[in-house]
């Protein structure tokens, strides 16, 4: 059995052959999100990523262009024309040689052979037609290691590393900042990443191992929309389809913002029906993005009880009011897991000022605490992030004075460490803190 690596394992390995000149194969079922992975090597290498879908080319001359051309004096030769991708590639790996610039072939054993067998060439050859690849353009592939992909030979498969790999949740959440609905199905079920179809009324045995053996083998799966019949076919949940819905939730208002907007929506999305099967009308909407899997039942039941506390609440001040200020997922959570001091100031340190400012005023919040549920690292946060900012601008002030004077939304202790760290930036503001809050 072919053992996978996640995202963060595999990324120091794919940045040592690409710095030897090897070609990195990344294999592994579609969705899983292959493609974000060459936005970290971008940052690593400081340099392009030319990313080229090769399953969207029809022959070997999209990719290419070799072709016989005529001379004024009559003579036919062979010409290459590569595709614009490739020549944009090569352009900037000649105009920027102390780089070193990557050509990443994205589904490249979903084409047809001639063409996977022209990419194999560019390895070996490094050259199209009459046209060199610069010594210094590197190469990086990406396939599917299941269903209707072309086949390699040995021969052909020794030219790369190939890397079976599969996602994993910490790498997913630091590249994007998803719906929180999203994220907090995902905190409380990370398996649900790549979740497999839901099934009713299961029943397992006492002592039977296989069933166990059967979900573990499942696990990373390989399925595409899978067609159960000739009119119907049923979505998966993948990294990409989980971007997909966060994407249509936060376009959709379902945001956790707790607004009277979102409240009518819902309440019109619960009380409505579909016809055919008496479902739910949000459920639905969700399984389209994500199929009928466990991912797709935890969210709706994340999404159903947050409307439930807004139509039992007597008012909405406990609603975050600096969700816009909310630091980038990874962010989160580094603080969330800091064992001590020390790794909270590296945060601290690899922060930019902005970041530092606005995650400062965000953990004045009670809710974000909450959320980091890390009392240790928010002191220190709160303690040691002034001594790195050098000014509360405007906007800083405007968003503390929409949580200080409601003792029902801040986060006392955390106001409290930052009251008492001896930064030169707190001078001016501690005042004005501690009355607005004894106003309270």
């Amino acid at each position: 059995m072919k053992s996978a690596l996640t995202f963060s394992q595999v990324q120091p390995f794919i940045e040592a052959d690409l710095r030897a000149g090897q070609t990195p194969a990344l294999m592994g079922p579609a969705g899983i999100g292959k493609s974000s992975l060459t936005e970290g090597l971008a940052r690593t290498f400081k340099t392009m990523v030319f990313t080229l879908p090769v399953n969207q080319l029809a022959d070997r001359a999209d990719l290419t262009g070799v072709r016989m051309t005529q001379s004024e004096n009559g003579k036919w030769r062979q010409e290459a024309f590569p595709h614009s991708i490739i020549m944009e590639a090569i352009e900037y790996a000649e105009n920027h040689p102390d780089e070193n610039p990557i050509l990443f072939l994205d589904e490249f054993n979903r084409a047809s052979s001639d063409i996977t067998s022209s990419i194999l060439s560019f390895q070996t050859l490094r050259r199209i037609g009459t046209i060199d690849f610069p010594d210094n353009l590197r190469m990086l592939v990406a396939g599917n290691d299941k269903g209707n992909v072309t086949s390699l030979d040995e021969a052909s498969i020794s030219r790369f590393s190939v890397y079976h790999v599969r996602p994993d949740l910490d790498t997913f959440l630091s590249i994007q900042t998803l719906n929180p609905f999203v994220t907090d199905v995902l905190t409380k079920h990370p398996e649900d990443l790549m979740a497999m179809e839901a099934v009713e009324n299961s029943s397992k045995d006492d002592g039977d191992d296989d069933e166990d053996e059967d979900k573990e083998s499942e696990e990373y799966a390989f399925s595409q929309l899978e067609f159960m019949s000739e009119d119907t076919f049923t979505q998966v949940t993948r990294p990409r389809t989980i971007t997909y819905v966060s994407e249509w939730l936060n376009n959709m208002g379902i945001d956790k913002s707790g607004s009277d907007t979102e409240r009518a929506l819902l309440g019109q999305l619960f009380a409505d029906m579909t016809e055919a099967d008496d479902s739910n009308i949000l459920l639905a909407g969700i399984e389209a993005h994500v199929g009928s899997t466990t991912f797709a039942h935890h969210l709706f039941d994340e999404i159903n009880t947050h409307f439930n506390a807004m139509l039992s609440a007597t008012h909405v001040s406990n609603q975050p009011v600096l969700n816009d200020l909310r630091p980038k997922q990874d962010i989160i959570n580094a603080l969330s897991r800091s064992q001590d001091v020390q790794a909270v100031e590296q945060l601290i340190t690899n922060m930019s000022e902005k970041d530092r400012l606005n995650t400062l005023v965000w953990l004045t919040e009670q809710s974000s605490t909450k959320e980091i549920n890390n009392n240790q690292a928010v002191t220190a946060f709160m303690s040691n992030a002034p001594h790195h900012i050098t000014q509360f601008d405007n906007k800083a002030i405007q968003n503390l004075m929409k949580v200080l004077p409601d003792s029902t939304k801040v986060a006392e202790s955390a106001v409290q460490a930052m009251l008492g760290s001896t930064a030169p930036v707190m001078n001016q503001w501690k005042g004005m803190i501690q009355s607005v809050m004894e106003q309270d």
